[in-house]
This record gives C-alpha cells, sequence and structure tokens, in this order.
C-alpha cells in the first residue's frame, strides 16, 4: 500500500530581482527599469503593479528588505514593482505635465508622461503579466517624483486609478515667491479644480513635520504641509471623499529624505496592496505638532461622525541618544564635542559620496546637527591656537609634515571647494567638478608667511560664509546630486563632510602637533 502523498503547500521566498532597458522612443533614450517579482509560486498573474519613480533609489529605501519582511508576514498582496531610474534629466522630465513652473523646469514633463503611457505600461504588461485593470495600477514618487506620479494618476486615470505620493513637491508654482505670487500660482491645485476627479481616483499622500523650514505666509505651518493639506482640501472640494479615497500621512520628525521614506513604506504599500486594510493606523485627523488648527483646512468634511480619539500615529524607529558634550577647551577626541539638542539633519546614505568621505563622515556622531557642528567648531580651533606663538604655529610635528598655520589655511581651501561643490549641486548643476590636489595647494600656499591673526580671520569668515549658505538649503535641495573628482556627492553629503573633515585634523592636532609643542 502506498503511503500518503502529502499535499505541498507553496512557500513563500523572497522576491526576485530584475534588471532591463527600455529604448524608449518618446524619451530619446534608454531607461533603466529595476523590478521586483512577487515571490516564485506567489499569486497569479496577472498582477497588481507599482510603478515607482526614481527606481535608482531602491537600495537608499531598503525597498527590497521591507517587501521581503511584508510578504513572510503575509501583509501584502504577490504585485509587481517598476521602478524607473532618473538621470541628470529628472528635474526637467518630472512635474505637471500641462506647466512647466516658473523657472522652465518640468519642461519635457508632457514626454515623460507619454513614456509612461504608450511604452511603459504596456511594455510591463507584455513582458511581465502586469495588470491592465486601472484599479490595480498605482504609480508612485518621492518630492518632484511624487508630483510627476500624482499628475499622471490624476490626468489619465485610465491606465492607473492610484497615486502615493512621499513629500510631494506640491508647491510647484508658476511665479516665484517675492514676484506677485499668490497660493493660487500654485500649478497642482489649479489643475484638481480644473476637472472632476474619477470614481476609482485613490491617494496616498505623506508629509514630514521636518520636511523643511520655510513657511511663507509666515502661519506657522511649513510649506510642504500646507501645500499637501491645501491639495487635500482642493480634492475634497472637487468631490473626493476624504474618508474612502484618500489616506494622508503626516511623519512627526519626518524628513525630506530616503530615510524618513523607508520607514514609511509599509504604510504606503500596506495601503496599496495589503491583506489587512483594518491593520493601518487611521489617519484622521491629522493636525499635530507645530500646526495650529484654526490655521489648517478642513480635510474631513462636516458631516463626517466624529472621532473620539484619532487614530495612533505612525511612529518611527527611534534615534541614537546623543553624546554628551565633553568639558574642557582641547578635549581628548573632538568628534565627541559635535552634539546638539536640535533635531539633526538626516544623515547621507550609502551611495552619496565617494568612499574617502566616509571617515569623515563617520566622525559626526549619530544624533548631532552638522549645522550646529559648523556653528561650534570655530570656539575649538581659536582654543588651540589660543596659545600657540607665531613659530610654534609653523612647525610641523615631524619631517615634510604640514605646520600648523599650514594646516588651517588647508581647511580653509578644503572649506571653500566642498561649499562650492554643495553650491554648484543645490542649483542642479550637473557638470563634474575637478578634484585639487592637497598638497600642491598647501605648497603654493604662504601660510607660514601669514600671521595667525590673519588665517584665523579668514577661518571665520569663510566660516560664516558657509553657514550662510547652507542655512538656505532646502530638503530637496540636500538631496540634490552632482559628480565632482568623478564620483558621486550630494549637497547633504557634504554637509557632513565639512565638520568631519574638520574634526579629523582636529584630532590629528591633538594626537601629533600638541605633544610635540609641549614635550
Amino acid at each position: 500500500m502506498l503511503a500518503e502523498i502529502p499535499v505541498l503547500l507553496p512557500v513563500i521566498f523572497g522576491t526576485r530581482r530584475r534588471r532591463e532597458v527600455l529604448a524608449s522612443a518618446c524619451l530619446a533614450r534608454d531607461v533603466e527599469l529595476t523590478l521586483l517579482l512577487p515571490p516564485a509560486g506567489a499569486g497569479t498573474a496577472p498582477f497588481p503593479v507599482l510603478y515607482l519613480n526614481d527606481g535608482q533609489d531602491l537600495e537608499r529605501l531598503g525597498l527590497q528588505a521591507t517587501l521581503d519582511g511584508l510578504y513572510a508576514r503575509g501583509a501584502v498582496q504577490p504585485f509587481l514593482l517598476v521602478g524607473i531610474h532618473a538621470t541628470e534629466a529628472r528635474v526637467q522630465e518630472y512635474g505637471t505635465a500641462a506647466h512647466a513652473d516658473f523657472n522652465g523646469r518640468g519642461s519635457r514633463a508632457q514626454v515623460y508622461t507619454e513614456f509612461v503611457l504608450r511604452e511603459l505600461l504596456p511594455f510591463a504588461q507584455a513582458q511581465y503579466q502586469a495588470s491592465a485593470d486601472p484599479a490595480a495600477a498605482v504609480m508612485a514618487g518621492f518630492s518632484l517624483g511624487g508630483l510627476s506620479a500624482f499628475d499622471i494618476v490624476w490626468h489619465h486615470p485610465e491606465a492607473a486609478a492610484r497615486a502615493g505620493v512621499f513629500s510631494g513637491s506640491f508647491w510647484w508654482r508658476q511665479r516665484a515667491v517675492g514676484a506677485g505670487y499668490t497660493p493660487a500660482d500654485r500649478i497642482m491645485h489649479g489643475l484638481v479644480r480644473a476637472r472632476r476627479p474619477h470614481p476609482g481616483h485613490r491617494f496616498w499622500l505623506q508629509t514630514g513635520t521636518l520636511d523643511e523650514r520655510n513657511d511663507r505666509n509666515e502661519n506657522g505651518v511649513i510649506d510642504s504641509i500646507e501645500d499637501c493639506l491645501d491639495l487635500i482640501a482642493e480634492l475634497v472640494a472637487a468631490g473626493v471623499d476624504a474618508a474612502r479615497a484618500i489616506r494622508y500621512v503626516q511623519v512627526e520628525g519626518g524628513r525630506h529624505h530616503p530615510d524618513t521614506w523607508g520607514r514609511v513604506l509599509p504604510d504606503f504599500l500596506g495601503w496599496a496592496f495589503g491583506t489587512d486594510a483594518a491593520a493601518l493606523p487611521v489617519p484622521f485627523p491629522v493636525v499635530r505638532l507645530q500646526l495650529d488648527p484654526a490655521l489648517a483646512p478642513a480635510v474631513v468634511p462636516a458631516s463626517a461622525p466624529a472621532i473620539d480619539t484619532p487614530g495612533p500615529p505612525l511612529v518611527l524607529p527611534g534615534r541614537a541618544a546623543q553624546i554628551p558634550l565633553q568639558p574642557g577647551l582641547v578635549p581628548d577626541d573632538f568628534a565627541l564635542t559635535l552634539t546638539s539638542a536640535t533635531m539633526p539633519t538626516a544623515r547621507p546614505a550609502d551611495g552619496d559620496f565617494l568612499p574617502y568621505a566616509a571617515a569623515y563622515i563617520s566622525l559626526v556622531p549619530v544624533g548631532t546637527d552638522p549645522l550646529h557642528a559648523l556653528r561650534t567648531q570655530p570656539q575649538q580651533v581659536h582654543a588651540v591656537f589660543a596659545t600657540l606663538s607665531e613659530a610654534q604655529a609653523e612647525k610641523g610635528y615631524a619631517p615634510g609634515k604640514w605646520s600648523l598655520k599650514e594646516m588651517l589655511l588647508h581647511q580653509i581651501d578644503s572649506e571653500r571647494v566642498f561649499a562650492y561643490r554643495a553650491m554648484r549641486f543645490a542649483r542642479g548643476d550637473a557638470q563634474n567638478l575637478a578634484g585639487f590636489e592637497q598638497d600642491d595647494y598647501v605648497a603654493h600656499s604662504g601660510a607660514n608667511a601669514r600671521p595667525l591673526a590673519s588665517l584665523l580671520a579668514e577661518y571665520d569668515a569663510t566660516r560664516a560664509g558657509t553657514l550662510a549658505l547652507f542655512e538656505t538649503f532646502t530638503e530637496e535641495q540636500l538631496d540634490r546630486r552632482g559628480t565632482a573628482n568623478n564620483g558621486p556627492a550630494t549637497v547633504r553629503a557634504l554637509l557632513y563632510i565639512l565638520p568631519g573633515h574638520e574634526a579629523h585634523h582636529l584630532n590629528v592636532i591633538r594626537k601629533h602637533y600638541l605633544p610635540m609643542l609641549q614635550g
């Protein structure tokens, strides 16, 4: 007698990653795609599908690991993810198809929309069994890519009816602030007013309370939150049922950065493809932290039933505790003094900088605000040089080593170079900026011929200029990237490299120079 053969159930393993290059006639370029297929044996085709702008950032978001965890818990249904890589043309290809912004950005958004509709969707449906049902198709993106996704879904619900927007660039406007701007100049808000919603429209919208610092109308609400809430108000006024068709997630302490977006991904993916919608926290009403309820627009109709207790807010993992400030003018480790009681700027991710810079960035402890470090480091620099004679400052600790004056001027030169790169990248400059040879700069600097007072005055002036520049950058500008010395760098990485580079040299002074001078 044969033994009874057990029924084998499918085993869910991880997602499967694929790379494709799609030759686009619309964009007149090759478009790289990263696809995450559902686990083998999971679900049946055609699959629900997520089209994700800025697909080159999947690793920075930790998306595949997050998705594998959701699959392991049975929290999402099998779906196909299509990550669309952006290039240096991102600022022109993303935007609103109907209008470029006041500065001419988004001039190719219409062409990008045509690429998505005519080439990308048919490719995914034919080659990877993506569903052609618009209710099963979600388009999403981050920042400017989120605006692009929303615009495509709003105007083409016959192709994709659901949109996910992380820290969307809903500030997108046809007139510059200070040039007669009014809230009516916001382009996406006007486009929502111009047409009726589709019955199948669904929207997931996210902001972070630290997305930026700008507050155009000085009403106590940062612009990114106000622009998003105002857009929700426009959607409701157009006839969208807020309780049924809109999910708004406001992340306390969230920033305009992949670190925040990666941690809020489970909420978005649960909304888009979840197996248990009731498991998601109730998001309305959202008027918290610095928001004044009297100033925020109503996002729930007055006829909606009252909510006695709001749903639990989305809680992000906490950051490491800050290291207390060490006493003394010349501490044993200068890096330990770079702490701040303010909320730190999110740290750069791997791929935001060349490998050599990792050592500098590591000298800025987790939990430290790099701007605060730049403000406080001059006290340490002046403390080092305050008791030195001109002759002492002209000594190296060994033959062939820089003098302290040369090291100080090297610090000034490097700060100018890093700040210049940051300015160029923040302004959208995609050129490869040349590197510099530090030893050649020092050899031609004439540092030892200058009095210490002159060098310290130049150091202070340089630092004041650096702070004046970096304090103007928005979170979106901090995430802009460029190429220098044939390698990648974001403005955010440069912000961390600056205090880390100075901490490195302060530690060299402590370890080598001060013992030599005191000996």
